[in-house]
């Protein structure tokens, strides 16, 4: 990253910190032990108080500080960079409905399946793409982020926490199957759409177990995880940059006190 991109980066950071700092102070000790009494067995206050606002601070996260950090290392790069872009496009009937009956099989129980459908990002185009007829409508689709001057070819990704429920998953799919569909029927054939996990608590890629995302998404061809989102969007390097930058950050809020 550029010195410039480093410093935005540092600057979401932090004041994305400042802003759930609040959040430390609403509970007292005497109030965190009762609440999680069993877990005091075995914890320090810290790490009940941790426990406590951990969702209320990653849902913060996800709507406003993962987008903002993409953006701002997309553009160490690119300058066709947007958040929520919605893409909009004419398909036809019978390509949509095949959209969301690729979507409906994947997201039932497979014992409750009516065919052996299983995530596959080339066969789901070609079943796409090779439905040709019925009526002509517009279709949208909103791209958490979107680089429209990637190098090789326009990139929409949405970025999601590693975990996403059933029905996130889904319509992740749906979007990125709608996105080909549209970009296809433009005649840009060169579009590349991901499903961006913006980190991994498998560690490995070869590790990683949540069953929605394996039930729902072609993890090999439509799923980045962890580092390699945001690898793809800033270049090589760039998820260890992030780290070395997370680190300089976090020391300064324990130096300046916000952290316990």
């Amino acid at each position: 990253m550029k010195r410039t991109t480093q410093n935005r980066v540092r600057q979401i950071l932090y004041n994305h910190a400042i802003a759930q700092v609040p959040k430390f102070s609403k509970w007292t000790t005497p109030e965190l032990r009762r609440a999680y009494p069993f877990h005091r067995l075995l914890f320090s206050d810290e790490a009940l108080l941790s426990a406590r606002i951990e969702r209320s601070v990653v849902t913060a996260m996800g709507k406003k500080m993962y987008p903002e950090l993409a953006k701002a290392i997309a553009e160490d790069r690119h300058s066709d960079v947007h958040l929520e872009y919605t893409i909009e496009g004419m398909v036809n009937d019978a390509a949509a409905n095949m959209v969301e009956q690729i979507v409906t099989e994947l997201r039932t129980p497979k014992k409750q399946r009516a065919t052996p459908r299983e995530p596959d990002h080339e066969a789901e185009l070609m079943a796409i793409i090779g439905s040709p007829g019925g009526g002509q409508s517009s279709r949208t689709v909103t791209a958490d982020l979107f680089i429209g001057d990637f190098s090789d070819g326009p990139l929409f990704i949405e970025l999601k926490t590693p975990m996403p429920n059933l029905d996130i998953a889904a319509e992740s799919k749906r979007k990125i199957l709608y996105y080909y569909l549209i970009m296809n029927r433009t005649g840009i054939e060169d579009a590349q759409a991901f499903l961006g996990l913006t980190y991994n608590p498998y560690l490995t890629r070869k590790k990683y177990g949540h069953s929605f995302t394996k039930q729902i998404m072609d993890m090999d061809a439509q799923v980045l995880i962890g580092y390699e989102t945001w690898d793809l969007i800033g270049g090589p390097g760039t998820f260890d940059e992030l780290l070395e930058i997370i680190e300089d950050v976090h020391q300064r809020l324990l130096e300046e006190g916000f952290l316990l």
